[in-house]
């Protein structure tokens, strides 16, 4: 086979991100697709879709997770929120569920820690009795399982690791006031699938490497959350299904599939233009983003300092953040031109409205302000049109 150029590997990443001409139908499908739509901004897995497939009918969305269709909403990946499709929810949470409830079990600062695993199995037991009568808000569950306490959080986080709870109805389509409910109840016909935990691990590393790779151990293990021996332990058990490239001194990985797909791939002839929102999920899959974020832009885009966030007050930010709070910290939303990022957008208010805020930062992007504004406005009507009338 061809090996493919650093430039086919770049475009092709892009390509399964439905961010060129190859585009996934609707909502479900990118969801499905992607593995999991980060939702710690409730409007992120919106902002997520319409970047990929354009206007769609957000309360079509909204209505499918307020209703356990199709869609959840539970937390997996780096133990955060995320939207999922459920035919991966059964593999993601045997994968990801260990991880959560340890993090949950040893939390020195909410003092589970001090609990014996008579009590933890005690309170998760009152929480599921009390799900059982239907959906219940953290005020009303503490109502009901008064001897709780301030460990309703993390009860309700360890039956989500053990993927027995899942966040269930929210006021509007912002709100992160939810209910949560028994995932049995919840989505009907749902009945999670038990599969050992090491195999279901292997198959979410061959689905990470085949949707963003290629990667490298690092980047596998800091997503996961898992430690590089069991990430290289699993590439290893996939033999041929994963290829290795090489790069100086370092090792990346991507589906044998898709790897004659990259070799033929060429760069698009018109000029792209995307905005991807906070904290999208294709950035947070790796630790080092200087394939889509020159180092001079970066400032921006992790900005050490929150009154840099806002572009109606876009100073520079003086403190550059450290090569570990720019893997974890929050990706402020961001402006792609031609496969890379060269501005940063917010949302500001205006009167009854929000307004698409942009700032450019890449010189050579200033020849095609034309363009980014073509999409800034479809962006600004989206905003207005589909999502507020659903967030109130």
């Amino acid at each position: 086979m061809v090996e493919p150029t650093s430039e086919q590997l770049h475009w092709n990443q892009l390509r399964k991100q439905a961010l060129l001409d190859e585009k996934v139908p609707d909502y479900c499908e990118v969801a499905k697709s992607q593995l999991g739509l980060h939702s710690t901004d409730y409007w992120t897995p919106y902002f997520s879709v319409w970047s990929r497939i354009g206007d769609f009918d957000a309360k079509d969305m909204y209505e499918s997770l307020d209703s356990g269709r199709n869609l959840v909403r539970t937390h997996a990946f780096r133990t955060t929120i995320h939207v999922m499709h459920i035919d991966n929810l059964s593999m993601i949470i045997n994968a990801t569920g260990p991880s959560l409830f340890k993090a949950c079990r040893t939390d020195k600062y909410r003092k589970v820690d001090v609990l014996t695993d008579k009590e933890i199995e005690s309170m998760l037991s009152d929480v599921r009795d009390a799900l059982r009568e239907g959906p219940l808000g953290t005020s009303d569950l503490k109502k009901v399982v008064p001897e709780i306490g301030d460990h309703v959080r993390s009860a309700l986080l360890m039956l989500m690791a053990h993927g027995e709870v899942v966040r269930a109805k929210a006021k509007h389509a912002r709100s992160n006031l939810t209910s949560y409910a028994l995932l049995s109840q919840w989505v009907d016909g749902f009945k999670l699938k038990i599969v050992d935990e090491q195999d279901a691990i292997t198959t979410l590393i061959q689905h990470h490497i085949e949707r963003f790779g290629p990667v490298t151990i690092d980047d596998i293990a800091w997503w996961l959350r898992l430690t590089k021996t069991v990430v290289k332990s699993a590439i290893t058990s996939l033999g041929e299904e994963i290829v290795t490239l090489n790069f100086g001194n370092s090792q990346m990985y991507m589906g044998s599939s898709d790897f004659e797909i990259t070799s033929s791939i060429e760069k698009p002839k018109d000029n792209l233009v995307w905005f991807l929102p906070y904290e999208d999920h294709f950035l947070k899959a790796f630790i080092d983003r200087s394939n889509f974020i020159d180092e001079s832009i970066q400032p921006m885009v992790f900005p050490a300092d929150r009154r840099h966030f806002w572009p109606s007050n876009p100073d520079v930010p003086q403190i550059m953040p450290s090569k570990g709070s720019r893997a974890t910290g929050e990706v402020r939303p961001t402006i792609w031109l031609d496969g890379r990022v060269v501005g940063r957008w917010e949302l500001d208010d205006d009167e009854k409205q929000k307004k698409v805020v942009t700032s450019i930062y890449a010189k050579d992007a200033m020849r095609h302000l034309n363009e980014i504004e073509d999409v800034r406005i479809d962006l600004e009507d989206f905003v207005n049109h589909r999502l507020l009338p659903i967030s109130k």
